[in-house]
């Protein structure tokens, strides 16, 4: 069955040059279109769609508006925001309710590019109600030492940018977020960021202090059984990041490709903090299960029948995070069976190599047995076999420096 997209705008004009712009896609998608918030309720409430693209300014219900209803009564829709403009109190109610915010007027193939991609990533998922784990997550809990790091932040009347932005770059839950907005036109910017401090930068410290007072979009991860495994999970894809960068420089990447790198690092297990934020019931049984001696990973998939690296791919893809960090994401324990590894590029291979090494020095294993948790037939492929053990004693190092 084809993917059901409705398109959502107050002017038919604009409604008949999306037809036009999206002729080509026919074949692929079936679209239907409203013309305005209460035309577009009636298609939702007889039909099931999988995409909404909303203007932002209509009369009578708004886009806001819509998107509050839609995010609430169907969680399973990705949901973007096409419009030329918006006040700020409406954007502010859209940064946890949208995943998207294309500006007007917007290059089709961009649009269309977005839209296929996330569709490719939810069709990994065995049903729709799995998927909607993802499209119904507005914000993702922090550690509590950033949660009251922050708090400290906002009382502090000399409170600086500077600040802000090493809690945003260090905190997969935040970095994801501001990436987020910074790629997008949700605050008039949607120029292309490759990292996190570079997102929070751009925003600017009066648009993060208002981020942060939403209790919508921050707050600390509960007491639980899982919250030993949500920190344990966000220090080691701190760990990762800052290998996968250092590997990434190693190797003589570009600025560009190492943020990257990083970031793909800092969210490579970003599937699992979503899990344990937004399923915890069931993830309080897959930490049962591995304490009773299965893998972390093939717990998750006897849970949720799906590896936290197609969650995680799929939310980085519908938050607009970089394709070579989404692929890096997906395949970063099996490198080697990506159909797009060359896309994916330096992240991708550094993420694997920086997981295996700090999975392995985590564990207290020698560090000749590093090469037994990788994938060396790829590694051999890329021309880097031979640098593990040089990379397993870059991280003996970094670790002695810190």
């Amino acid at each position: 069955m084809k993917p059901r997209i409705l398109f959502v705008d107050d002017e038919s004009n604009i409604l008949q040059g999306l037809r036009r712009m999206l002729r080509s896609m026919r074949n692929e998608w079936t679209m239907d279109f409203a013309e305005g918030g209460e035309e577009a309720l009636k298609l939702l409430e007889g039909e099931s769609y999988d995409v909404l693209v909303t203007d932002m300014k209509m009369p009578g219900i708004g886009g806001a508006e819509l998107l509050d209803q839609v995010a609430e009564r169907y969680p399973q829709m990705l949901r973007f925001i096409l419009s030329g403009e918006a006040d700020t109190e409406a954007t502010f109610r859209t940064v946890v309710t949208s995943h998207q915010f294309f500006p007007k007027p917007s290059n089709s193939e961009r649009l269309i590019e977005v839209i296929s991609h996330c569709l490719r990533r939810r069709s990994e998922f065995e049903s729709i109600d799995t998927g909607a784990l993802v499209t119904g997550v507005r914000c993702l809990a922090t550690s509590r030492s950033t949660f009251d790091a922050l708090a400290d932040l906002l009382d502090s009347e000399s409170a600086t940018i500077e600040q802000a932005v090493e809690l945003f770059a260090d905190e997969p839950a935040l970095a994801a977020k501001v990436m987020q907005l910074a790629n997008s036109a949700y605050f008039g910017i949607g120029d292309p960021v490759f990292s996190p401090k570079a997102a929070a930068n751009l925003l600017g410290w009066d648009v993060l202090r208002a981020l942060l007072v939403n209790e919508s979009f921050v707050s600390a991860y509960p007491s639980g059984p899982c919250r030993a495994a949500y920190e344990q999970a966000i220090a080691q894809a701190q760990s990762v990041s800052e290998l996968s960068a250092w590997i990434a420089e190693q190797r003589g990447a570009s600025p560009q490709v190492l943020e990257q790198a990083r970031l793909a690092g800092l969210l490579h297990n970003l599937g699992r903090l979503l899990l344990c934020d937004q399923a915890g019931d069931d993830y309080a049984r897959v930490v049962v299960l591995a304490d009773e001696g299965k893998s972390l990973e093939d717990s998750e998939r006897e849970v949720f029948a799906a590896s936290q690296a197609v969650f995680g791919a799929y939310l980085a893809a519908a938050w607009g995070m970089p394709p070579a960090v989404v692929e890096a994401i997906r395949h970063h324990r099996q490198p080697g069976v990506s159909e797009q590894s060359e896309d994916a590029g330096l992240p991708l291979l550094a993420v694997h190599a920086a997981l295996g090494i700090v999975t392995a020095s985590d564990a207290g294993e020698p560090a000749d047995t590093v090469a037994a948790r990788l994938d060396t037939d790829f590694l051999g492929r890329e021309g880097c076999a031979e640098n593990i053990a040089d990379w397993t004693e870059g991280w003996r190092r970094l670790g002695s420096a810190a």
